[in-house]
């Protein structure tokens, strides 16, 4: 018997530098802040969370906490715009033309009444000019569409509009996203003056639905938190609310709740699908080919035969043995791999050499389940054709299903 360290050459490897978003930089949540979440996914997930982060602390509707939390770096007598990325004096705050004003990411006509704490909720609220406000109104957030795209009036360089959506720069879609999805846990209409906040891909005002979902996900995916978003989320904690945005501690939490209801998903188009790898490596681009603990074995190889990919002491348990001339191809299968499109290949080469390898189909194949959604595969192999020896390899093919990603 081999093991794949052993037998299996060619396995595709690469490097990643893991770091929890969570860990970067100072500005930490308490130690057991999060201690009961271990473990949990879904709605599980999401009610937990709800139960760490509510009755917070209430502020008043005022200007003063955006002085604090909105300051400008580089000028601290002004703040900074959440659309226009320029800044006003803290001075200028009013709801006349060129003035700053209070924008609530997540709007008040999709669910947000005047009285409840989720007016005032700083989680939610960022400056910006009154003129982009306006301009932006009650859109849901999206990608516009180029062909039905909207002139801005006003400057919000970056951001664009079309008939039913606002996207804004880039830079800032990632911390809004996290927004959204803070207020649909901690939101859940059982307070007084309060909705059950949810985003959907539909988004319905009538029901508090905002959206879209799947965009916010992507968002929250291509622009990771950095550390001036993890400075005001810590400052909210200790000078203002006293509770914080969990997907701002940690990015995974997105995956592992709202990648729920879209199991084939996978933005990058390697492969694997996008639950398992936030459950892996939080809000990091992974790819396919990535081997982060070096064990010479891909991340999708890992997948596919269910391994740990960021444990060097745990690789693939794949096993070669000859029997009667013919040879015999033992592993781990993950249910999983096959529903977001990946097929595993039995390749044969007499010299290692690139070129070389050749595909062999088995003569045989058995499949016995053997729980927590795989199966063990044993693949009989035809005999050898040449009596020198002969070289095999176990690679994986990752072809999406269609709509495994948008």
């Amino acid at each position: 018997m081999f093991t794949l360290r052993q037998f299996i050459p060619g396995i595709l490897t690469g490097f990643a530098v893991l770091a929890n978003a969570s860990a970067q930089g100072e500005n930490l949540p308490p130690p057991l802040y999060y201690a009961t979440t271990t473990g949990l996914s879904g709605d599980a997930l999401r009610s937990v969370l709800h139960d760490i982060i509510d009755e917070h602390k209430e502020v008043k509707y005022s200007w003063l906490p955006f002085l604090d939390l909105d300051e400008s770096i580089g000028n601290n007598s002004h703040v900074k715009l959440v659309y226009s990325g320029t800044t006003s004096p803290k001075d200028n705050n009013g709801g006349s033309v060129g003035n700053w004003n209070r924008e609530h990411l997540w709007p008040r006509s999709f669910g947000i009444g005047h009285e409840g704490p989720d007016n005032a909720d700083l989680f939610n609220l960022r400056p910006s000019d009154v003129q982009v406000n306006s301009e932006r109104g009650s859109l849901a957030y999206d990608d516009t569409d180029p062909e039905k795209s909207v002139p801005l009036q006003f400057s919000a360089p970056g951001c664009s509009k079309d008939n039913n959506s606002w996207e804004p720069r880039d830079e800032k879609k990632g911390d809004i996203a996290r927004a959204c999805f803070y207020m649909a846990t901690r939101y859940d209409g059982t307070e007084p003056a309060t909705s059950d906040l949810r985003i959907s891909d539909i988004p319905d005002a009538a029901s508090a639905r905002f959206g879209k979902l799947l965009t916010l996900i992507q968002w929250h995916h291509l622009d990771p938190v950095d550390q001036a978003e993890r400075n005001r989320n810590h400052r909210i904690f200790t000078h203002w609310q006293e509770n914080r945005n969990p997907y701002i501690d940690h990015p995974e939490f997105v995956g592992l709740i709202f990648l729920a209801g879209y199991p084939g998903l996978d933005m990058d188009g390697d492969g694997i699908g996008d639950r398992w790898e936030y459950r892996q490596f939080g809000n990091l681009a992974m790819s396919g080919q990535d081997d982060p603990d070096h064990d010479s074995a891909s991340n999708l190889l890992e997948f596919a035969v269910g391994s740990a990919p960021d444990k060097a002491d745990q690789i693939p348990e794949i096993y070669f043995s000859s029997e009667g001339g013919s040879i015999n191809v033992s592993f781990n299968w993950n249910l999983a791999a096959g529903d977001n499109g990946i097929t595993a290949t039995i390749q044969r080469s007499i010299n290692l050499l690139p070129g070389s390898w050749g595909n062999v189909q088995p003569i045989k194949s058995i499949s016995i389940p053997n729980g927590k959604g795989s199966e063990k595969v044993t693949l009989t192999l035809p005999s050898r054709e040449h009596p020198a020896r002969v070289f095999y390899r176990l690679q994986m093919i990752a072809s999406p299903k269609d709509g495994a990603h948008p």
